[in-house]
């Protein structure tokens, strides 16, 4: 291995959480791979209650044999979202720090694209769309160079899968807030990059999206790579005052860990508020023992200060009088019924129900109004259909019910007495 006096290391030797091995004595060297990509990537952006640290470094590995940076991130700031994304290139082809930052670049630009024009994110579609990027670009490059046999899409992505890819993951941030905080939806578009969040006030870094599946005693690095066909997995979540948002890849996502380890709870101590940018890169290239890959990390703060709106009025039904809206008294009281017989017309029973007919209706055939111009039905015996059985009692009662309050709803209004009538079923009087 060529190392070099630890006192001559690109960053402080006591800047360790654990063992930090003998990465401080490594050596960087470089290649004309890295023509282009810089060692290291830096930003930082105030957006009203928003504040942002990124950096994307080459790991000590990679530095180690001069391999450029296969890692990149991307950040958008559209009019009413934030778009952020982190992808880690896989290094089984010799241009993954292309497909990288292809796909970084084409994510944030779609997303953002998408968010302007229908205020949601398709995630498949956005997915289909940066896979086919990719391909254009490694085209475009010579990277990959298609055949005239090699029309097909799928044949294509085959053949640029074999020079590069990568993992994605991406996050959009609504930047009005609501009563419930600030909205954000998190989409693991391919791979094992992951997303963590810190809630105020807390010292722990809990993952809400994405990273390898830690339960079992082994961790499997295989990943799912753009190009090609994959299944987002997206998360909603609400940010409150004092959070913290993390999307990383899995350089920095396998010594978090679950959260619980030494080297998550520092680095929670650390970013408790936002760092300084020089800082940020300096927690961002932490030695420890054995995590030697490229390391992206974008961190966004909400700003305790952050006043969240009041949740709004619910809205309570206003009763009103339809005579006063364009009906009549009349047809409020035929309406009011209508619907009665109509919810309980939708109501499956065991046998037919027969309405009596109506004595000097004008419409006979009526169903809906037949209940309202028939008097009070409540000694008429039922009628059912040969075989079945007295159900419809309950809903002809009920038709009644709705009948009296009608018309008691019309006295009201009117001011005037409604005749009843005798309550005879063989001349039942409206």
């Amino acid at each position: 291995m060529t190392t070099t006096d630890a006192g001559w290391s690109p960053f402080d030797p006591a800047n360790a959480i654990g063992d930090p091995g003998r990465q401080p004595e490594i050596r960087c060297v470089s290649s004309d791979l890295n023509v282009g990509t810089a060692d290291t990537a830096l930003d930082f952006l105030s957006l009203g209650a928003l504040e942002l640290r990124a950096c994307s470094t080459r790991g000590w590995s990679h530095r180690y044999k001069g391999n450029p940076r296969q890692d990149a991130y991307s950040i958008l700031v559209g009019e009413d979202a934030l778009v952020i994304a982190v992808a880690d290139g896989v290094s089984e082809g010799p241009h993954p720090h292309v497909a990288a930052d292809t796909a970084a670049r084409a994510t944030v630009k779609l997303a953002a694209a998408e968010m302007a024009k229908n205020g949601v994110v398709d995630w498949e579609l956005l997915a289909r769309r940066v896979s086919l990027r990719i391909v254009e670009e490694a085209e475009y490059r010579q990277i990959a160079s298609t055949s005239e046999h090699a029309a097909d899409i799928n044949e294509r992505v085959r053949l640029v899968r074999l020079k590069m890819s990568t993992t994605l993951i991406a996050a959009v941030l609504r930047r009005s807030p609501t009563h419930l905080g600030i909205q954000v939806e998190v989409s693991v578009i391919a791979g094992d990059s992951g997303a963590f969040r810190m809630l105020g006030g807390s010292e722990a870094l809990t993952q809400v999206s994405g990273g390898k599946e830690l339960g079992g005693l082994i961790s499997s690095t295989s990943v799912k790579p753009l190009p090609g066909p994959t299944s987002p997995e997206v998360a909603t979540i609400q940010l409150q005052p004092g959070d913290l948002l993390l999307l990383a890849t899995d350089g920095l996502g396998d010594p978090l860990g679950d959260g619980t380890n030494d080297f998550s709870r520092e680095l929670a101590l650390r970013w408790g508020t936002p760092p300084t940018a020089d800082r940020f890169m300096s927690d961002i290239n932490v030695y420890r023992r054995s995590f030697d890959d490229d390391r992206t990390a974008v961190a966004v703060w909400v700003r305790p200060e952050l006043v969240l709106p009041d949740s709004p009025p619910v809205d309570l039904p206003v009763e009103s009088d339809p005579a006063a809206i364009g009906g009549s008294v009349e047809q409020a009281d035929q309406g009011v019924v209508g619907n009665a017989v109509t919810s309980i017309a939708a109501k499956p029973t065991p046998a037919q129900v027969v309405v009596p007919a109506v004595a000097g209706g004008e419409d006979e055939d009526a169903d809906s109004d037949a209940g309202a111009r028939s008097g009070d039905l409540s000694d008429q015996p039922d009628s059912v259909s040969p075989g079945g059985s007295a159900k419809g009692t309950d809903d002809i009662v009920a038709v009644i019910d709705v009948v009296r309050e009608a018309r008691s709803f019309r006295q009201d209004i009117e001011g005037a007495e409604v005749n009843e009538g005798p309550s005879d079923a063989a001349n039942p009087t409206t």
